[in-house]
């Protein structure tokens, strides 16, 4: 504010030539700026120093619109999922097999079924040994100074 009265304020000096801050004071409550400037002044001095506080309803919506594109890729995905076990089950059924077709659909979506499982259940293995295999190499004991990146208090 102090820059705004010793830039924008014409006329209005005092004997000693200076401007009077009764005059300035006046001149910059008149204008509009200035009022929108002594408002956040007023907003800043009252959160001690501090920005006013986010704006919430908007991080709201950006995070319900982000769950929304979630919720959609999740069904896409789970869609394409069924639907491509059911064109399998589907194609199978018609394999002119010795028993009826409705085994043969049953059979493929439990075979579908157990393979994947086993599959998740091997990748999982295979992280931890990975993880295990890591650790082992660089042990905590074994770490120096300089791999630890120390911060020095001021």
């Amino acid at each position: 504010m102090l820059e705004w009265m010793q830039t924008n304020t014409p006329g209005g000096t005092d004997a000693a030539g200076g401007k009077s801050d009764v005059i300035l004071e006046e001149q910059a409550i008149r204008d509009a700026e200035a009022q929108s400037l002594i408002a956040a002044e007023k907003a800043r001095s009252e959160n001690g120093g501090r920005l006013a506080a986010p704006n919430w309803i908007n991080r709201l919506r950006i995070l319900a619109l982000a769950g929304l594109i979630c919720l959609i890729a999740v069904a896409a995905l789970v869609a394409g999922t069924v639907a491509g076990v059911m064109f399998v089950a589907d194609k199978a059924s018609h394999l002119r097999l010795s028993w009826p077709p409705a085994g043969t659909g049953t059979l493929t979506l439990v075979g579908a079924s157990l393979s994947g499982a086993a599959a998740w259940r091997v990748g999982q293995v295979v992280l931890r040994r990975r993880a295990a295999h890591a650790s082992a190499e660089n042990p905590p004991g074994s770490r120096t100074e300089d791999d630890q990146n120390p911060v020095e208090a001021p």
